[in-house]
């Protein structure tokens, strides 16, 4: 059977117009095709609101109209609801979220269902395939696959498909054509739904980006229960119509999207929770390591003798009373979390919080940060030690130590081919004395002036060494 969505509106001149007709005709058929489907229908956040939406819920008020009612003493038997119908769903691209569709189409299923207070469960009448049809080739595969499945599709020998079609047609023609009243009860539901939840959203989003960046939100369990509280109490408003309307669609429709829209708020404000609490562990853990880090030392023995009790005792205590001031800041920094109507407590966080303290305390000692403060102190005494050694070291003697330098020079004729040097120390004493026969070089002459270089050339220097 090949559906395009007939008249799939609340409102219409005739029960043909509203799809009453497909949908009685869906009930004897082994597979269903819904074709006509676009993007937008799938992207719109109330795929119920459609009029895919609209005729799925025809087809699956008739299948329920006509299940079978047990009596007491009589076998259950074979029936028409007894054998899985194929639904196949036409889009015209490949879906990124199939479950969400899928979904979608299971909670039109529940809204019928509750509305005729009927005990089934959806996959035991219908099997949902979505497929893609983009030619005729993929046209001709999935009219395959709904022949075949059409073919092991049968009736109970006492049902003819006629009697069933026409059985069908008038029972959802007299009881199943929604008043005016309850049309617009049930299309209110749907838009308070969307309202309120975009409303909600948009402070939860919010919220979601500041605990990206690593923020808790300020009094987050009381800001959250008053989005929440808001929320469930305008669409209360909104929908107050559909909650008169006893016996009819409206009133289980409208319990049905409270609870969708609370599902939708309270699936964020979990979300949102578990995140802080991980934050707020994490920035406790960071306290804790820095508060260990600065009452940490080295010193494990003093003049080679062991550790005395009261030492170990208390070591013991502040550790103790460190491990119990972290827990106690986590508690309290928990309080602007919890929310208790959602069973959003601190206890089990609590908990988890002092047995991850517990553990940083044992392996402190050996972590990266403690070994390096312990090579600091190391390296720290060391130089305590060398400066106390310096200072305690004999101051000099006073001395004053005289010493000569002399520097000699020769320069007899000759042009540079004879050059060396002699030197001799005695003491503080230096004696350096040199020859070279440059006397009547152009370059030295040059030098002096035009003038023949001094034959001996002396220059002495005294030293003085004084020490205090």
């Amino acid at each position: 059977m090949v559906l395009t969505s007939p008249g799939a509106t609340l409102t219409g001149t005739s029960s043909l117009a509203r799809g009453n007709g497909a949908a009685a005709a869906s009930v004897v058929a082994g597979s269903i095709i819904l074709n006509g489907i676009t993007e937008s229908d799938l992207e719109k956040s109330a795929f119920e609101s459609t009029r895919h939406g609209h005729t799925l819920s025809g087809i699956f008020r008739a299948r329920l109209m006509m299940l079978p009612t047990k009596v007491e003493g009589e076998d259950d038997g074979e029936d028409e609801g007894g054998n899985t119908c194929t639904l196949v769903l036409v889009v015209p691209t490949e879906v990124e979220d199939v479950d969400k569709v899928i979904g979608d189409v299971n909670d039109i299923f529940e809204s019928a269902r509750l509305g005729l207070g009927l005990d089934v469960t959806f996959e035991d009448l219908y099997d949902v395939k979505i497929e893609v049809v983009q030619n005729d080739a993929d046209a001709v595969k999935v009219m395959s696959m709904a022949s075949a499945a059409a073919t092991s599709h049968t009736l109970p020998p006492k049902l003819s498909i006629p009697s069933t079609v026409i059985s069908t047609y008038t029972k959802m023609s007299s009881t199943s054509e929604p008043s005016p009243s309850v049309a617009s009860a049930i299309l209110s539901c749907d838009e308070s739904l969307t309202r309120n939840h975009k409303t909600a959203r948009a402070k939860l989003t919010a919220w979601r980006s500041r605990t990206q960046r690593g923020l808790i939100v300020d009094h987050f369990g009381s800001a959250a229960l008053q989005v929440r509280s808001r929320a469930m109490e305008q669409y209360d408003r909104d929908t107050i119509l559909a909650a008169g309307l006893a016996g009819s669609i409206a009133a289980p429709y409208r319990l049905e999207s409270r609870n969708k829209l609370a599902g939708r708020i309270d699936g964020v404000v979990r979300e949102l929770f578990q995140v802080q609490v991980g934050l707020l562990e994490d920035s406790t853990l960071k306290r804790f390591e820095a508060t260990l880090l600065r009452k940490h030392s080295s010193k494990g023995t003093k003049g080679g003798g062991g550790i005395d009790d009261a030492s170990v005792d208390t070591t013991y205590a502040d550790n103790a009373a460190m491990v119990r001031s972290a827990v106690f800041a986590f508690d309290i920094a928990m309080d602007d979390l919890v929310l208790p109507s959602l069973s959003l407590t601190k206890a089990k966080a609590v908990r988890e919080m002092t047995t991850k303290l517990e553990t940083a305390l044992l392996t402190f000692p050996d972590s990266a940060a403690a070994r390096l403060k312990n090579l600091k102190e190391v390296a720290k005494a060391a130089n305590k030690q060398k400066a106390l050694e310096v200072k305690a070291a004999p101051p000099p003697e006073r001395s004053m130590d005289v010493g000569l330098d002399l520097v000699a020079m020769v320069r007899p004729d000759g042009f540079g081919s004879l050059q060396g040097f002699v030197g001799y120390q005695l003491g503080g004493n230096n004696m350096i004395v040199g020859i070279h026969n440059d006397a009547d070089s152009p370059e030295v002459i040059g030098q002096f002036g035009g003038t023949r270089p001094p034959f001996l050339r002396i220059q002495p220097k005294l030293k003085v060494n004084v020490e205090l």
